[in-house]
């Protein structure tokens, strides 16, 4: 298994197999909604290793997989933006922990202030940075409150694996 069969196969134990969460997004398959199996056009996966599949393609085709390369705390924290909220949020995310212009693109200048980071302090910021981030989707969109304790269980069990 490599580091990043390795980092999906942890995903997938996050987003479990498939159910309908109730949050207007319809039949969820380990992570993957019907719109974003449709964005990029990939088969609803009836199994494990077919989600797993899906997500090795939608990393290639969306660019994230030189930042997962690394099997760590940083590249976990970032899939798990990329999922749960989009990959250019994930990039977000790791450009404000960085420093550097948030623009949302995975580009050379982001890639050269990663390239000798602590990615682990790195994954600290990016988790204070999604909590953040969950907190004013709440209060922009108070009906999403109703997901909060799920998202602050999610983070809390990042933040967890850090300590």
């Amino acid at each position: 298994m490599t580091p990043l069969d390795a980092l999906i196969d942890k995903l997938l134990d996050r987003e479990g197999g498939i159910a309908d969460v109730g949050d207007g997004k319809g039949v969820t398959s380990w992570g993957q909604t019907p719109a974003w199996l449709a964005e990029f056009n990939l088969s609803v996966p009836e199994n494990r290793e077919q989600a797993a599949s899906n997500y090795l393609i939608w990393l290639e085709e969306i660019g994230l997989k030189p930042l997962l390369t690394p099997w760590d705390d940083l590249a976990d924290i970032l899939l798990d933006i990329a999922v749960m909220s989009s990959a250019q949020k994930a990039v977000k995310a790791l450009q404000s922990a960085l420093g550097v212009p948030v623009d949302g693109v995975l580009g050379p200048r982001t890639m050269a202030a990663l390239s000798g980071s602590d990615r682990r302090q790195l994954a600290r910021n990016v988790i204070a940075w999604d909590i953040e981030y969950q907190g004013r989707v709440i209060t922009d969109n108070p009906q999403r409150a109703e997901y909060a304790a799920g998202w602050a269980k999610r983070m809390a069990a990042h933040v967890r694996r850090l300590a």
